[in-house]
């Protein structure tokens, strides 16, 4: 008889995954050098990093504030916005995803203004968030701070991120 494994609740690990996602986001803020903040990109076109952390904070934000507007934190001005801003920001973000797509996916719910299910808008900003991490990252690169190995095994480490968030 092959070996029994637990039942995997869908959302629950959704949910899991998302947290992992947007702590993510804090843990690279907090690892990046303050030199480069707010250094424009080679040959001066594109976002300075602030800029790139704060829009990955901002979007989404206004479905959250529809569907819950409760403790949805606000947006960060990509012009003045400070990593330490930025990183209180980006975790209660987070915390308030899981909290209101949590209970839409429990209950049945969608998200306000959102054209789609619930599980997308956490898929859909999963993806989102790694994309301009890789941004955030290649940007780094080229100002001549390279993310360091071990921050970057750290944004693999989805258990220990994921339990972060919460606290």
């Amino acid at each position: 008889m092959p070996p029994r494994h637990r039942a995997v609740d869908p959302a629950a690990a959704l949910l899991t995954a998302y947290a992992a996602s947007a702590r993510i986001n804090q843990y690279l803020v907090e690892q990046l050098s303050p030199a480069i903040w707010r250094v424009p990109p080679p040959g001066g076109k594109g976002r300075t990093i602030a800029a790139l952390v704060a829009h990955l904070h901002n979007c989404g934000l206004r479905y959250l504030e529809r569907t819950d507007p409760e403790a949805v934190p606000g947006e960060l001005d990509r012009s003045k916005v400070t990593a330490a801003q930025a990183m209180r920001a980006l975790g209660a973000k987070g915390r308030a995803v899981v909290r209101i797509v949590g209970a839409a996916l429990v209950d049945g719910r969608r998200i306000v203004g959102y054209p789609h299910t619930a599980v997308h808008y956490l898929t859909y900003y999963m993806i989102h968030d790694a994309h301009h991490r890789g941004q955030i990252v290649l940007l780094a690169r080229q100002l001549g701070h390279p993310i360091s190995q071990r921050t970057m095994i750290g944004m693999w480490q989805w258990a220990r991120r994921a339990a972060e968030l919460g606290r």
